[in-house]
């Protein structure tokens, strides 16, 4: 059938160093919150409208707790507390300024909807007042060595408001359209020098770009204009951050068109060396070292020693100050925690950079989800004529391997960026997960999202590159037996399932021509797939294991192919979802592409069942039309393969002595 426009990766970005609110509509939320504690938020208000500084700081902290409660947030949105803290960001007390910025980024990261509430509450006026100031300004940062390098208050409030900015610009498309009217952008190049601005900084000032950059022309001339900064970043061989760094360098560059078609090379050689690190033997290692600190640290006598030494009956406030300040400081275990963070944000970003470089860019599709005329299908339409059993459009089979050019394939192979992307899509063992949900639960969802990513990308690349690229058939053989053994035997997480599907798939059309490799085969193997999608919700994973059993079909024996066949003709009947129905008539013809089964289409009366099924598709098809979007074209084009496959059933059956067929609708 067509095949559907691969979308770019969107890139993971977020994060939130309180809580996240999942996705509510934040006016829902309100409207259906019957009881919001209102007391301390009101306390809150108060404070923060006291001519006091002490008053107001108290007040800020306060706020910025109580962003750690999806109740607290959906009461403050009920409030003018946002209006009253947006001037504290152009205060000249620059403690009120850092209390202020660092109480709203941690109510930005809520949600996409609490991020629209803070843009409506014209938070951006102040915040790009402020972000002025430092544009205009030749600021660096200061660091003290006597306190683990930790910045000055001003770059602090830098950092806050930087990532403020850059949550409001991911979830408000409004607020990329104001930043797009200030001169703010070449300023905040200069910031990515980390040696100068610190890694903190520079990873926030990248991952801003990174968002603002995407399908933003307007952001693509300064960052043109500034190409030897990002390839300087690509460049990066030292700690986890700078390959954090590294990575943030080359999606930015693969969101500006020329700049990703010209550095295709450079950065996938600079995204092979982060790749290259194996991440579960960083994890194990520093698991254990992290372990052994949070032992010495919970000694009771070292604490007690620690408390003597740090409290003194005439200790001075800056001492005490100084004191609260230490306290306050990242532990070893903590440094530890980031870097391993930094780590698997970084392969994840790498991952997602080359899913994308390899992402067909210029198939059809109605971005705005119009309606599309049945008229309207491409030609290039793969419309099968079982007369003669040839599609008409052959080249848009996707093996052929010429997505690439020579260069970028050389860089593939000869870095083993395949192998790579394998061995960060492994899941990690129970231990060491266990491990990471006692040590940092994010962690263990960073991990995970490095695992999608990988996955994803291998899709990608099996859609792209030929067998022979891929490591040859027995290697893309022993993938698909190897993801089908941890879909079969690991927890149901859908979203592990789907990209591991969705893998299964693209790498079993490669098997297409290697009936060997499946002799072995039986039908308690197959079973487990027919298992697998009886007993999945996801419209998606069906659609995956369902063209998967088409192509088993096209190696298989003639007894699991009548199976097979019976499994999707059941199926079919009592499915709702028409993407996933239109993926499992396509899987049905495809098995019948080199064979016609004339005893299978007279045993189960295929002309009479396929005949009923296509009504239903029909309709449903119509049903959802709105719903399918750039799919519907594909739609299309199964549903007019499947009435010339009707036809083609009804001719074999007379051939072999079965009654005319009704006419159809």
């Amino acid at each position: 059938m067509g095949k559907t426009r691969k979308h770019k990766i969107q890139y993971s970005r977020k994060s939130n160093p309180l809580f996240a609110i999942n996705g509510n509509d934040i006016e829902d939320f309100l409207n259906n919150s019957s009881e919001i504690a209102i007391g301390p938020i009101e306390a809150v208000r108060d404070q923060l409208q006291n001519a006091n500084t002490e008053e107001k700081l108290n007040g800020l902290q306060s706020l910025a707790v109580l962003t750690a409660s999806k109740d607290k947030v959906a009461g403050i949105c009920q409030t003018d507390i946002v209006r009253i803290v947006g001037p504290f960001l152009c205060e000249k007390d620059e403690s009120v300024r850092n209390a202020a910025a660092g109480a709203l980024r941690n109510l930005s990261v809520a949600s996409s909807e609490v991020c629209d509430y803070l843009v409506e509450q014209d938070i951006l006026t102040p915040l790009f007042a402020m972000l002025q100031e430092y544009a205009v300004d030749d600021w660096k940062p200061k660091f003290d060595v006597n306190m683990c390098n930790q910045m000055d208050i001003r770059s602090d409030i830098f950092l806050q408001a930087i990532n403020l900015l850059w949550n409001l610009c991911e979830s408000a498309p409004y607020a990329v359209d104001t930043f797009n009217q200030t001169v703010l952008m070449e300023s905040f190049i200069r910031c990515l020098d980390f040696s100068v601005y610190g890694l903190d900084i520079a990873i926030s000032v990248a991952q801003f770009f990174l968002v603002v950059s995407e399908n933003n022309p307007k952001s693509w001339k300064v960052l043109n204009d500034h190409v030897p900064n990002f390839l300087c970043l690509l460049s990066l061989t030292g700690d986890y951050g700078q390959a954090y760094l590294c990575s943030l360098a080359a999606a930015i560059l693969t969101n500006v068109p020329a700049l990703a078609a010209s550095y295709n090379v450079t950065m996938l050689r600079a995204l092979a060396g982060v790749l290259k690190i194996n991440h579960q033997i960083v994890i194990s290692s520093v698991i254990a070292n992290i372990s052994n600190l949070s032992n010495l640290i919970s000694q009771p006598e070292t604490l007690e020693l620690e408390i003597k030494m740090d409290t003194t009956d005439d200790e001075s406030e800056e001492a005490a100050a100084n004191r609260r300040r230490r306290q306050e400081l990242p532990t070893e275990a903590d440094i530890a925690v980031r870097d391993i963070g930094y780590l698997l944000d970084a392969q994840r970003v790498a991952a997602e950079v080359i899913t994308n470089l390899c992402s067909d860019e210029d198939d059809y599709h109605d971005e705005d989800g119009n309606d599309i005329d049945d008229e309207s299908i491409s030609e290039n339409e793969c419309v099968v004529d079982y007369e003669s059993n040839k599609s008409s459009e052959s080249s848009l089979n996707l093996l052929e391997g010429d997505k690439f050019t020579f260069d970028v394939i050389d860089v593939i192979k000869s870095l083993s960026m395949v192998e790579q992307l394998w061995q960060r899509a492994q899941p990690l063992s129970d231990d060491l997960s266990n491990q990471l949900r006692e040590t940092d639960i994010n962690l263990l969802m960073k991990a995970k999202n490095l695992r999608i990513s990988s996955l994803l990308c291998l899709q990608n690349l099996c859609n792209c590159l030929t067998a022979e690229d891929l490591g040859g058939h027995n290697a893309i053989y022993s993938v698909w037996l190897e993801l089908g053994q941890q879909v079969f035997k690991g927890p149901r997480d859908y979203s592990i399932m789907e990209p591991s599907t969705s893998l299964m798939r693209s790498a079993l059309e490669h098997l297409k021509s290697q009936r060997e490799l499946f002799k072995q085969m039986a039908q308690n193997d197959l079973e487990l797939i027919l298992g697998g999608v009886k007993n999945c919700s996801m419209p998606e994973i069906r659609a995956n294991w369902l063209r998967m059993l088409g192509t088993l079909g096209c190696l298989l024996a003639e007894p699991l192919v009548k199976l097979i066949i019976s499994f999707i003709v059941e199926t079919c009947t009592h499915e709702e979802d028409v993407w996933t129905l239109s993926e499992a008539f396509d899987a049905l013809m495809d098995m019948f592409s080199d064979n016609d089964w004339p005893e299978i289409i007279m045993q189960m009366d295929l002309v009479k069942e396929i005949r009923k099924l296509e009504k239903i598709f029909r309709s449903k098809a119509r049903s959802q039309r709105k719903e399918l979007k750039e799919r519907y074209p594909a739609v299309q084009t199964v549903r007019t393969n499947l009435t010339r496959f009707v036809m083609y059933l009804e001719k074999e059956s007379i051939k072999l002595g079965g009654p005319p067929s009704s006419t159809t609708d």
